[in-house]
Parts: C-alpha cells; sequence; structure tokens
C-alpha cells in the first residue's frame, strides 16, 4: 500500500494562496487538495478549519525582506538614498500583500478574527518601524527630531494609497514608474526631513 504524501505546512499554505488569488475566496478545498495531491479532510485536519486555513494563507507574514531591510537600521549615506531604499522595499512588500488583504476582506472574515485585539495591525506595525528607522537617522545627525511619527505615517500612506489606487483601477506600473515614483518621494521627504534645509540662512 502506497504511503501518503507529506507535504509541509507551507506547500499547503502556497497553494492556498495562489489557489484564492486565482480563483477568489470562495475557492473550494477540494482544488486545493487536488493540486496536492491530497484530500480536502487532510487539509482540515492540519490547521483545524478552512476559516484558519484561509487566515494563515493570506495574513501578511511577520518576516520579510521589508522588516529585515529596516531592522539592519540606516547608515552614513545621504537622507534621499536611504529614504528611497525604504519607499522601494515598502512598496514591494505591500504590493505582495495588498492582494491577500482584500482576499480575506471579500471572504467575510472579521478584521478582529484576522488581528486579534493584543495583535498590532500590519500598518500600524509599519509606521512604527519607520518611525524607529527615522529616529536612528535623526541620532545619526540625517534627520531632523521633530514629527517624525507623522512623517512616518505620511510616507506609509504615500505608498499605500498609490498601490491601492493601482489596484481598483488595474493600472500596472512598470518598473521604471516604480522607480521614478520612488525618486521623486524620497526627493519630496528629504526636503522636509534634511536638517540641511532647516539652517539659518547665512548672514
Amino acid at each position: 500500500m502506497a504511503r501518503p504524501r507529506q507535504i509541509t505546512d507551507e506547500q499547503i499554505l502556497q497553494t492556498m494562496r495562489s489557489s484564492v488569488l486565482q480563483h477568489g475566496p470562495a475557492v473550494s478545498l477540494d482544488v486545493v487538495a487536488e493540486q496536492l495531491q491530497v484530500t480536502s479532510p487532510a487539509l482540515i485536519k492540519r490547521f483545524g478549519t478552512r476559516r484558519a486555513l484561509m487566515i494563515a494563507a493570506l495574513k501578511p507574514p511577520e518576516d520579510t525582506a521589508w522588516s529585515r531591510h529596516l531592522s539592519k537600521g540606516p547608515d552614513d549615506r545621504p537622507l534621499v538614498e536611504q529614504l528611497e531604499d525604504v519607499i522601494t522595499s515598502f512598496s514591494e512588500s505591500f504590493s505582495e500583500a495588498m492582494p491577500c488583504m482584500f482576499a480575506l476582506r471579500e471572504s467575510g472574515i472579521p478584521f478582529s478574527e484576522v488581528f486579534p485585539r493584543n495583535e498590532i495591525p500590519p500598518q500600524v506595525k509599519s509606521v512604527q518601524a519607520v518611525t524607529r528607522f527615522l529616529e536612528q537617522l535623526a541620532e545619526r545627525g540625517l534627520c531632523v527630531d521633530e514629527a517624525l511619527e507623522t512623517a512616518a505615517s505620511a510616507l506609509i500612506g504615500a505608498i499605500m494609497n498609490r498601490a491601492i489606487s493601482a489596484h481598483f483601477s488595474q493600472t500596472v506600473w512598470s518598473t521604471r514608474d516604480q522607480r521614478e515614483y520612488a525618486q521623486q518621494l524620497s526627493k519630496l521627504f528629504t526636503r522636509a526631513l534634511s536638517p540641511d534645509n532647516r539652517k539659518p540662512p547665512p548672514k
């Protein structure tokens, strides 16, 4: 008798995620199971419920290239270059997570179930992370030390709003468009945050 196929949780989550994004949140577990060459009850047994499997597959991960980038902290490069890196990294991360979050919302699963009361939502975490990054820049003398949380909120909002607008309008930005936007946005925030712009004019 053939032994049952061994699959990892990550294989299940990846397949569930791709199936939802391709077919919508109402996709049958039979479709997912067929791709994995297992049965639907086997998937339920692994995760408890279809709802739990949906959340696990679509909820933004804790460890991302974006979070790892910020955890390294700033360096001594000019402010504009470091802000452009942050903007580019978050744009890529959010663009990957956004379709999953929309699918979760469309599925009818309450936000409070995806992110329990004791868990900080991703957008809040992102603002906190950028605020800490700006504070570290300020410690190096590369950034002003005022209204940094406001600046972080504005930066995250500018990136998210553009991505959400593109999603609903079905606009596909080219790599060049994305790079130019990151450059423009980094220059805009550099003008607002650079200590050089706060120096009094020479007498």
